[in-house]
């Protein structure tokens, strides 16, 4: 009777053992999944983060970042990347006490960039960290000028009022080649040649076409359909004439299916009709000039040409 009483209290004892080994290992593969699961990352697990929310504006100097209060938070880091995938770099570090930041660590030109936040935690010697949702926004200053360029909106701006430097020479710009190349391909499926006549254009060789058509015809005239060296588009390497830079070119098939399609592939037709008095050229079926698919096309739904849509002027200086 005493031998069965020791063999149950063994039983007993190992049993308990077990459960309590069985509890422990539970316990312990919970933590390893709570720290290596989600979003949150921290050398112990004593704080439960909330996701913050962040939204941005862009405003008249920046882009201002906003976000949703984190409980607890200490700290903010605010990171930004070229690509929604690629690397981050952090931008800024803020307190707490501070739930927005302003980019304004941009050139003039419009770029497309990725935003997160980190709202970091600590306790003693643990670190709890959480990222906000990313967002897309494409940046740019209202009017800026990098080393002598006029940017409105990110937009690059050549035109009577506004002129490029003797020293700018970008040569041809290689997104705006490729976007033509994309479009020269569709129009021969459609049984049409399409070919640049004319595409960049230094300041030096500006200067001399300019003054061989003053020459001839005289400032008024010339003025009308050629630009002024350092006001030129063609020197921004973003701008082509296709086929025939003439009248001749206006009623072509070339030419009514460049302004039908055009826009699909980045460019514009840059000096409509009607439009002479606010462009400062006559109407020139043959002169594109690349802003990207997007803007593209938000300016040819606008049916405005370039100074309208942006609200500028072209106009020469009195001289």
């Amino acid at each position: 009777m005493r031998h069965i009483k020791i063999k149950t209290l063994i039983v007993t004892i190992f049993t308990l053992g077990a459960i309590i080994l069985m509890s422990g290992t539970t316990s312990f593969s919970n933590d390893l999944f709570t720290a290596n699961c989600g979003e949150v990352s921290a050398e112990t697990s004593e704080t439960s983060l909330t996701k913050p929310l962040l939204t941005a504006k862009l405003t008249k100097t920046g882009l201002k970042l906003s976000w949703t209060k984190v409980e607890n938070a200490d700290e903010y880091k605010i990171y930004r990347s070229n690509k929604k995938n690629g690397k981050y770099k952090k931008i800024a570090e803020v307190t707490s006490d501070t739930l927005s930041f302003s980019d304004k660590d941009y050139k003039g030109e419009r770029k497309t960039y990725y935003y997160r936040i980190k709202s970091v935690t600590k306790f003693g010697k643990g670190i709890n960290h959480i990222y906000s949702n990313t967002i897309k926004k494409t940046v740019y200053k209202r009017k800026s000028k990098v080393h002598g360029v006029t940017y409105i909106n990110g937009i690059l701006i050549a035109n009577k009022t506004y002129k490029l430097p003797k020293t700018y020479n970008p040569g041809t710009n290689s997104k705006a080649y490729k976007a033509f190349k994309k479009m020269q391909s569709a129009a021969y499926k459609d049984g049409l040649n399409l070919f640049i006549a004319s595409g960049y254009r230094s300041y030096s060789y500006q200067k001399y076409l300019y003054n061989s058509y003053k020459a001839r015809d005289g400032k008024e005239k010339a003025d009308t359909y050629s630009a002024r060296a350092g006001h030129s588009e063609h020197q921004t390497g973003l701008a082509f004439d296709i086929n025939d830079p003439s009248s001749s070119f206006d009623n072509t098939k070339e030419a009514k299916w460049l302004a039908k399609n055009c826009t699909k592939y980045g460019f514009i037709i840059r000096y409509q009709k009607s439009k002479e008095k606010i462009t400062g050229y006559k109407y020139e079926s043959w002169h594109i000039r690349y802003l990207g698919k997007s803007l593209a096309k938000k300016v040819t739904k606008s049916g405005k040409c370039l100074e309208e849509y942006l609200g500028i002027t072209s106009k020469y200086k009195q001289r």
